[in-house]
């Protein structure tokens, strides 16, 4: 009896750090928050995007997306760890873009084609890497288990307040105080209205943790089959930014949203236009030509019920939708 009651003392029983193919190569590793911050699981987007190059952290193919982290197998739940102090500053750390004091669990994707477009063109010029070198993902949230992505902002909320504002930490090379430079003041950023230009600089950013499976639930492409001549055609502005020595991704996010906070008519799509959307979308395969179509003429401000995309997806899928 003293023997079964060791076992049972020495077995854990709780929520699982991580789910997957087995407990040798989990295919994901889940937040499991508890409380408010558990409901908020359920506001993922259906698609999210993700680019990366040989530059990126952790590993990165297309078939396994994992982090710092992950490649030293440490797979558990952030919200199984007790260094909640740690956790909060390599947060800060991952979206800041600092280097590593406490590892790094966190793998970034986002809802909008528009800031990986921008990501992909700085990657181009700050690594001096050919587009082909560089890749572009798009996976389909609904085909991972609950949980495996969540806001940057929820997090932020979460973490905030686990280290002491007095604490030093280094930003750019800088020592600051937690309380001038942790994710209170981050979350502030997000927030923050260009000086110039409408709008904010929120990146519509969400986070997955250890590693990420994506066979099967995904589509890779290189960025040089999404930014060239086609694109060009549809928005000339990413021509210019590309063609531009300055290196900005931020600020250039900011700029290509400004049209759509003026108070102007859109333009009705041409066919012209929704051809070269339609050749980028049918690089990712037909399972996905629909979602990277729209994402693709969302660029820019259009009707809610544009004529000339309405006709021309009815040419495409004949008697499918409805007019």
């Amino acid at each position: 009896m003293n023997e079964l009651n060791t076992d049972f003392t020495a077995l854990r029983i709780g929520r699982p750090t991580h789910v997957g193919f087995g407990d040798e190569t989990p295919a994901e590793v889940p937040f499991c928050p508890s409380g408010n911050l558990a409901t908020k699981l359920n506001n993922t987007p259906r698609y999210l995007f993700r680019v990366h190059s040989d530059a990126s952290a952790g590993e990165n193919s297309s078939e396994w997306i994992k982090s710092i982290d992950a490649l030293e197998n440490n797979l558990t739940d952030i919200f199984e760890r007790d260094d909640t102090a740690c956790i909060a500053i390599a947060l800060n750390e991952h979206l800041r873009w600092e280097l590593k004091s406490y590892g790094d669990p966190f793998i970034s994707w986002t809802t909008s084609l528009l800031v990986a477009i921008e990501y992909a063109i700085y990657k181009h010029k700050t690594e001096v890497t050919m587009l082909e070198a560089i890749h572009l993902c798009i996976i389909d949230t609904t085909m991972f288990p609950r949980g495996v992505f969540i806001r940057d902002l929820d997090l932020i909320e979460e973490f905030y307040d686990k280290v002491p504002n007095g604490r030093r930490i280094t930003v750019k090379g800088v020592r600051h105080t937690w309380g001038a430079r942790g994710l209170d003041d981050f979350r502030n950023l997000r927030n923050k209205t260009h000086k110039t230009y409408p709008g904010v600089y929120y990146f519509g950013e969400f986070l997955s943790q250890g590693q990420t499976n994506i066979t099967g639930r995904s589509s890779t492409v290189s960025c040089d089959k999404i930014i060239n001549n086609h694109l060009f055609a549809m928005l000339p502005q990413f021509q210019v930014e590309l063609e531009d020595s300055k290196r900005q991704w931020a600020e250039a996010v900011v700029k290509s949203r400004e049209l759509f906070y003026m108070d102007i008519e859109s333009e009705a799509t041409s066919a012209s236009e929704f051809v070269e959307a339609t050749n980028i979308a049918l690089q990712f395969g037909k399972v996905w030509f629909l979602p990277v179509l729209a994402n693709l003429l969302a660029l820019r401000p259009r009707a809610a019920r544009d004529r000339g995309i309405l006709d021309q997806i009815s040419g495409l899928f004949s008697g499918a939708l409805p007019l």
